[in-house]
């Protein structure tokens, strides 16, 4: 599922600044505005809650909702 210029929000809709290309996913981490890196691919970092992608400047965990139909994907926040 290629998600190639997808839009990214946060839960609360608010734009997330990202680029989406194939499946990979950068965005900038909404704590501190370090860049991360999710793949949205079954088992891979920042694809669902048990494989979260993290900030390397912070302490932000989070994973990519995608919403194919929509061309929308969803920052969720890992709420630890």
């Amino acid at each position: 599922m290629p998600i190639t210029d997808f839009c990214c929000v946060d839960e609360r809709g608010d734009p997330v600044p990202c680029d989406a290309f194939g499946n990979n996913v950068a965005f900038r981490c909404p704590d501190c505005g370090h860049p991360i890196l999710a793949i949205a691919r079954e088992h891979q970092r920042g694809a669902g809650l048990a494989n979260p992608a993290r900030c390397r400047q912070c302490t932000f965990r989070g994973w990519m909702q995608v919403d194919s139909e929509r061309e929308l994907l969803t920052l969720r926040r890992l709420e630890l």
